[in-house]
């Protein structure tokens, strides 16, 4: 039964969930098909487990692929992010231990 509220994956790209929403989908396999420019993609929502493949012309596929790498780059700017503030964090508190002489060369020894 669809749900009249939410996009079907055709209109919505193959990185939504039909059964969610996330746009988190994921490609676990991909194959080409008989057809030169099509492609047999298995896909998973990390988010409720949906799974399905289904054969796919290379505009979606590549289409596909853009969203795959806007997320990686996503993810590659928050890590950097947190690996940032991680190490802001250390030196503040390595600059506060030196302030309050918590720290003397016999610990580097």
């Amino acid at each position: 039964m669809a749900n009249p509220g939410r996009t079907e994956t055709k209109e919505a790209g193959l990185h939504v969930c039909p059964e969610c929403g996330s746009g988190l989908v994921q490609p676990t396999r991909w194959e080409q098909a008989g057809a030169r420019g099509h492609w047999r993609l298995w896909r998973r929502c990390p988010e409720c487990e949906w799974r399905c493949d289904g054969i796919h012309a290379e505009r979606e596929i590549d289409a596909y692929d853009e969203e795959l790498d806007l997320g990686t780059r996503a993810l590659a700017d928050e890590l950097r992010e947190r690996e940032h503030e991680c190490m802001q964090w250390i030196a503040d508190a390595f600059s506060r231990a030196l302030e309050a002489d918590l720290i003397s060369a016999e610990d580097f020894a």
